[in-house]
């Protein structure tokens, strides 16, 4: 690993001019497979009084209070923030952002949840939160997730569109749509499909029946999926969720 981190240079181009070359006196190279583990390394002694998720460089603090509790949490990014400036690092009070979820009967409640500030500025307090590419909403429910996804998938048939003019041939269309379209549609259905009802599974649907009757004009979606061996969209994700449950059981019993 030193050898990866030490003596590294890097430069510019624009068109076919280059830089001088420098040496960076920090940091690893993006896009690499060790990249992201000499992070996770580098932060490993990071702690707070509250539990702490770290992917990466995309760390999560929560906390579970009662009405009566008396939060931790501003004490707890004041650690983090003293951590970071001790390394060398900065946290980044735009991007940080606080979702408070809350059943309480008294409308007000979140109001008197005072900001988390860093570096003497509040941070948002916001309705939804994306965590690793799953959009978490303030009242659980997934109708943002599920509106964000069809609309990044939806965006990816305009590709499908354009190769079919192209006169790509309808099984490479099909491998495209499989590949390129439906992976967004399923990113970690294992968190959200059981809690997902009916009239959301019909909207992801939706994309599926386009790609496949662009591919196939004039037949009908069922027969289309027969024709091609896939599922509809929710016995897909049931079928992951069914897979993951069984791996858990199997690891737990091991």
């Amino acid at each position: 690993m030193a050898t990866f981190l030490l003596d590294r240079t890097q430069r510019v181009k624009i068109g076919n001019e280059y830089s001088h070359s420098g040496h960076p006196n920090g940091g690893v190279p993006q896009g690499t497979l060790s990249g992201p583990k000499c992070f996770l390394v580098y932060i490993n002694d990071l702690r707070t009084t509250v539990p702490l998720y770290k992917y990466v460089d995309d760390s999560t603090l929560f906390e579970i209070c009662d009405r009566n509790d008396v939060s931790v949490m501003q004490e707890s990014v004041d650690i983090a923030a003293r951590w970071t400036e001790h390394n060398d690092m900065k946290i980044n009070s735009e991007k940080s952002k606080e979702i408070i979820i809350s059943f309480a009967q008294d409308g007000n409640f979140r109001s008197t949840i005072p900001n988390i500030k860093i570096d003497g500025r509040d941070i948002a307090q916001v309705c939804h939160a994306k965590l690793l590419g799953v959009t978490i909403s303030q009242d659980l429910t997934w109708n943002k997730h599920v509106d964000n996804i069809v609309k990044k998938a939806g965006k990816r048939l305009y590709m499908l569109y354009q190769l079919k003019r192209a006169g790509i041939t309808q099984k490479d269309l099909v491998s495209v749509y499989v590949s390129v379209v439906r992976p967004v549609l399923e990113y970690a259905c294992p968190v959200w499909h059981t809690n997902l009802p009916q009239y959301l599974s019909d909207n992801i649907e939706v994309i599926q029946k386009r790609a496949l009757k662009c591919i196939f004009p004039g037949l009908g979606y069922a027969e289309i999926l027969r024709r091609v061996n896939l599922d509809t969209l929710n016995v897909r994700r049931d079928s992951i969720c069914q897979n993951i449950l069984i791996k858990l059981k199997s690891a737990h019993t091991d």
